[in-house]
């Protein structure tokens, strides 16, 4: 996994979550949070940063419910 596909991923996911398909980007950035942390390393940052967009769209989620 290399940076390009981590950025598409991630920008694949928010696209999602700007459109307000929340429970799509919510499964995109669990999924690449989870193959970053398998790939790349448990800690890497940008692991974090898909957990807190998953985050981020759980609560945008139930805003609008």
């Amino acid at each position: 996994m290399d940076a390009t596909e981590i950025t598409g991923r991630m920008e694949e996911a928010a696209q999602a979550e700007e459109s307000g398909q929340y429970d799509q980007a919510i499964s995109l950035y669990d999924q690449l949070g989870k193959d970053i942390q398998v790939r790349v390393g448990r800690h890497d940052p940008r692991a974090i940063d898909a957990f807190e967009g998953m985050a981020r769209s759980i609560h945008k989620s139930t805003r609008n419910a």
